[in-house]
């Protein structure tokens, strides 16, 4: 069983292939581990690593600190950590190569065969499987043989291999035939290869048929964000895609990652990244525009690792349990989109729902240009109204971080644009009620504050109770709504909520046709600028809001003035959950 100190250890061990610099660190690790007639030579292990790169990996420990720091590994590779993949080619790793696995293919498990590498083969022959002495019986092997497999079937199923490869074959002494047993390879009997002194084995273990893993499926949901427990179809909807790998890693016709080799081939890293990007990019806009809903959110694993960030959007991370994802949006028009936080909100609900986790748990989103941070939260006298249980697995209350959004007074000298604005944008309500006469003269009348966000984003105009009433369930000219030069994002209609219950203070709408939104079901990042701007009006530090569009939503704000920041709290509802299988 592994105990605490080994899983720290393999909690910074990543894994990827060997590249040309890497050999002599290999020779090391390799001419130590075996006797000097079973040894592979330096130049054969640098005749694996050029003709048979896709089939040579490693498991390197970051930070190591035994005395062997000199090695450095980069992003412009692929590693994977704990079975995942991660890339960003501004990522640089201190550490050190502490094992290896190395094959090449074959087409029949001789010692002829086994000396060179025929791309044509379909068998892959390991040869070695080893580990630094220093840290054997602590998991690495066991770890670095499973991201093996894993990646040779990954290779095998989606890499563009001419030839598929069937099985993966060794050789193995008597004393390791339990070891490979355990990780999933079949003993076959005694190998007649003959190699060094002692007596040899065979194991094997099959490849799943090309046409069993033509297509991969992935977790999928759509969840409900800041939606009202005590009525159904309310909140905000969004789609949420779980992946266990950046989206869009590609490979080439040799089997070789296109961006996997050595760090001299690799000189100009945003052509790389665009290069990995380009098809998972495709693939997001696709999906998305097959879950038609308002934004879609793709979601991935970032290893929990010490990295040194030469300003790329990826995490240094420090030892705490709480997991780090890359985050990415799009909307129902297949078109991405920086930030989404109801979005946000529905890709924390989906990170936490499968696990058994304590309440306080976090999370830590990193989408192309903001850390967003996301917390389960246990339930409170203070919550919203009927707050589900906050662990449930179909409803959990989380709160968002997100920056506070200052409200400036509008000029006096605008006003008369924005009420001329309203006029005819609610002209059908207000003729109806009032008569065209008096149109304009009604919103001057009812209209209680004009203010804009910072960076002229969103128009926040404050109207009585009475007035915001009226205008629920009568047309709206969006066009008229986009008239106006004063915003760039949306229009915020709001007022205060007297006639509510006691647990709402305010009451909004959110229009945004100018970004194709008409109305927005329910708009967490609104309330960056409504919970401060009622917090100060109301002299209180926590405030609830309902949004009332034709879904609606409740939305709680705790206001952190001093920190510069608003905690977003809603209650996420899942109602679709299911397996997604677009081909990539």
């Amino acid at each position: 069983m592994m105990n605490n100190g080994d899983s720290n250890l393999l909690s910074r061990v990543i894994f990827r292939t060997v590249q040309p610099t890497d050999v002599s660190r290999c020779y090391q690790i390799e001419s130590a581990s075996y006797p000097e007639d079973e040894a592979a030579s330096k130049s054969t292990l640098q005749y694996r690593q050029h003709h048979a790169a896709p089939f040579f990996r490693c498991a390197f420990l970051v930070g190591d600190d035994n005395g062997n720091t000199s090695g450095r590994t980069s992003a412009s590779s692929i590693i994977s950590y704990q079975g995942r993949s991660s890339f960003n080619p501004s990522m640089t790793l201190c550490g050190n190569i502490i094992g290896f696995v190395c094959s090449t293919r074959c087409k029949s498990l001789t010692a002829d065969a086994m000396k060179a590498h025929d791309a044509t083969g379909k068998i892959l022959a390991i040869h070695s499987v080893v580990v630094d002495e220093r840290y054997r019986n602590l998991g690495v092997a066991s770890a670095m043989l499973q991201d093996y497999v894993s990646s040779m079937e990954r290779l095998n199923t989606r890499g563009g291999l001419k030839v598929k490869m069937e099985k993966v074959v060794l050789l193995a002494k008597k004393n390791l035939l339990a070891f490979y047993v355990r990780n999933g390879f079949m003993a076959m009997g005694v190998s007649p290869v003959v190699h060094g002194k002692e007596q040899w084995f065979e194991l094997e273990r099959n490849f799943a048929p090309a046409e069993d893993s033509d297509v991969k499926t992935y977790q999928c949901y759509i969840v409900d964000s800041f939606a009202d427990v005590e009525n159904q179809g309310t909140g905000n909807p969004a789609g949420v895609v779980v992946l266990n790998n950046p989206p869009g890693l590609t490979f080439s016709n040799n089997g070789d990652t296109d961006i996997d080799g050595s760090l001299d081939e690799i000189e100009d890293t945003e052509n790389v990244e665009s290069k990995v990007l380009d098809r998972g990019v495709k693939w997001m806009s696709l999906v998305a525009k097959e879950f038609n809903q308002s934004e879609t959110a793709f979601i991935w694993p970032l290893p929990r690792i010490q990295t040194v960030l030469n300003g790329g959007a990826y995490p240094q991370q420090n030892n705490t349990e709480s997991p780090a994802y890359a985050i990415r949006y799009y909307t129902r028009s297949g078109t991405e989109v920086d930030l989404c936080g109801h979005a946000t909100l529905a890709a924390a609900f989906c990170v936490f729902r499968p696990k058994k986790i304590d309440p306080k748990q976090t999370v830590s989103f990193f989408a192309k240009n903001d850390e967003l941070h996301a917390e389960l939260l246990v339930s409170s006298a203070n919550s919203l109204p009927a707050d589900p249980t906050s662990v449930s697995d179909k409803a959990s209350r989380i709160s968002m971080s997100f920056p506070w959004k200052h409200l400036t007074p509008l000029p006096a000298d605008k006003h008369n644009g924005v009420l001329r604005m309203m006029s005819q944008a609610f002209f059908c309500a207000t003729v109806f009620l009032f008569g065209r006469d008096q149109s304009l003269a009604y919103f001057t009348q009812h209209v209680v504050h004009i203010g804009i966000t910072d960076g002229n984003e969103d128009l926040l105009i404050e109207l009585t109770e009475e007035a915001f009433d009226s205008l629920h369930g009568v047309k709206v000219d969006y066009g008229e709504l986009s008239t106006s030069e004063v915003y760039s994002r949306g229009v915020i209609i709001c007022c205060c909520a007297s006639l509510q219950p006691s647990s709402i203070d305010f009451r909004s709408r959110f229009f945004g046709p100018k970004v194709g939104i008409d109305e927005d079901p329910v708009t967490g990042s609104s309330f960056c600028s409504l919970g401060p701007y009622f917090g100060n009006k109301l002299g209180k530090s926590v405030v609830i809001g309902r949004q009332e569009s034709e879904r609606g939503g409740l939305v709680e704000c705790i206001l952190k003035q001093e920190e510069g920041r608003v905690s977003i709290i809603g209650t996420a509802v899942m109602t679709v959950s299911g397996q997604l299988s677009i081909r990539m």
